[in-house]
């Protein structure tokens, strides 16, 4: 009895063995590898977060705008605020590149490799910083500009000045990295329904038969409304869509149909008048709505050909102050018969914005907000098992409302 009770016992320690190694193997795969990784500000400084660890890269330099390099391994952001810097840095080794920028105004990394061009006193350059040579100058007298979308060249608009008669047209550019630049089409003269003196950058659908882009009026005109536009490839179609405020994240291609997805309304408050819309190109009738009376959406994005995930508020009709309008949540809507359901629920005082989804990982990421702290949190798809992903991360500049969350985290996946 003894050696049979001494057999049990041994078969009963090898279950109890084999259950642990499938239980660890399960734990395993309900908290799958971190795969995104982020480039993010926290008390000014440039910090990454990579496979589940933090790392600082910068030490009281009052950094912002961070952009990953398409294959990741680079960083470009800008150093200062009221002379800013442009700065690269390179995650593998550590080391660092300032780049000669003075009166930079944007930049903007090559959809397939590591070549970075931005805009500097109305001239465009580019730079390699895996090679020697410095600057490059590809062109003068550009306003805004966006990567073709195959890396060989640009699309930009014209910088403008005012004349004795007027304002000059601003032309919009194809510029390729070699040979002549050419003018695919001149924006209207200005009138009583259309009126501008430059441009947002540029977004091609996924056809590349389209560009979507704002056309901008002057500063003050500009903060309440501009002009979104279609144009197609070959300049030979121009249409005035809708108007709206100069956010260049609230006008989005779908991933892979001709669908253009934005939030229009003109005023500069978030807090009211602002309303998720498509448009199928070629057009079809009037752009379908999505926000529902009383509520407003301050931010989206696709998550699959039928759905979008909104950040969605309660609108504000009262005189108080920022402080006293209502905070948002993010809701999926799916398109095909206008269906909304709630994806988060903030705690009291605070809301979810910024939403980012990445297909290939099936991952949500958004920030939370009591427009004094955030945290930036991730998901899987549909909000499911959402945490804490980065603490403590810097607001951005607050405009009426609207905090620029592109100033202070990207996400790279």
């Amino acid at each position: 009895m003894l050696v049979r009770f001494g057999k049990l016992q041994g078969i009963a320690v090898l279950l109890s063995a084999l259950f642990l190694l499938l239980g660890s193997s399960v734990v395993a795969e309900a908290e799958p590898r971190e795969t995104l990784k982020a480039a993010f500000v926290r008390d000014g400084d440039l910090w990454i977060r990579s496979g589940g660890t933090e790392r600082r890269l910068t030490e009281g330099k009052q950094v912002s705008r961070p952009q990953w390099s398409f294959d990741g391994e680079w960083i470009a952001y800008q150093e200062g605020e009221e002379t800013p810097n442009l700065k690269l840095w390179h995650v593998t080794s550590g080391n660092s590149l300032a780049v000669f920028a003075e009166g930079l105004a944007d930049f903007q990394w090559s959809p397939d490799r590591n070549e970075l061009a931005y805009t500097a006193d109305r001239k465009l350059n580019t730079v390699r910083p895996d090679r020697e040579a410095g600057s490059k100058t590809v062109a003068e007298g550009i306003g805004s500009f966006s990567w073709l979308p195959e890396g060989n060249g640009f699309i930009a608009s014209s910088a403008v000045s005012l004349l004795p008669d007027g304002w000059e047209r601003v032309r919009i550019l194809k510029i390729p990295l070699a040979g002549e630049a050419e003018t695919l089409y001149t924006l209207p003269q200005a009138s009583d329904d259309f009126f501008a003196v430059g441009t947002s950058g540029f977004k091609y659908s996924p056809s590349g038969k389209w560009i979507a882009f704002l056309a901008t009026p002057t500063a003050s005109l500009s903060a309440d409304g501009n002009y979104l536009c279609l144009l197609s490839s070959d300049g030979t179609s121009f249409h005035a869509v809708d108007q709206m405020l100069n956010r260049g994240e609230w006008f989005q291609w779908a991933n892979r149909e001709d669908t253009l997805a934005y939030i229009a309304g003109v005023g500069r408050e978030v807090s009211r008048n602002k309303v998720l819309k498509t448009v199928r190109i070629p057009a079809s009738g009037k752009p379908a709505s999505y926000t529902p009376k009383g509520f407003v959406d301050q931010g989206f994005a696709w998550a699959g050909a039928d759905r979008i995930i909104a950040s969605r508020a309660k609108e504000y009709e009262g005189e108080g102050g920022i402080d006293s309008w209502p905070l948002p949540k993010l809701v999926e809507i799916r398109l095909q018969g206008n269906r909304a359901s709630s994806v988060t629920e903030p705690p009291q005082g605070y809301g979810d914005f910024a939403p980012q989804f990445f297909p290939r990982e099936q991952r949500l990421v958004w920030v939370r907000s009591n427009r004094n702290q955030a945290d930036a949190l991730i998901s899987g798809r549909g909000g499911k098992h959402p945490s804490v992903w980065i603490k403590n991360i810097g607001s951005g500049r607050q405009y009426y409302g609207y905090g620029n969350w592109g100033e202070v985290l990207s996400v790279y996946g």
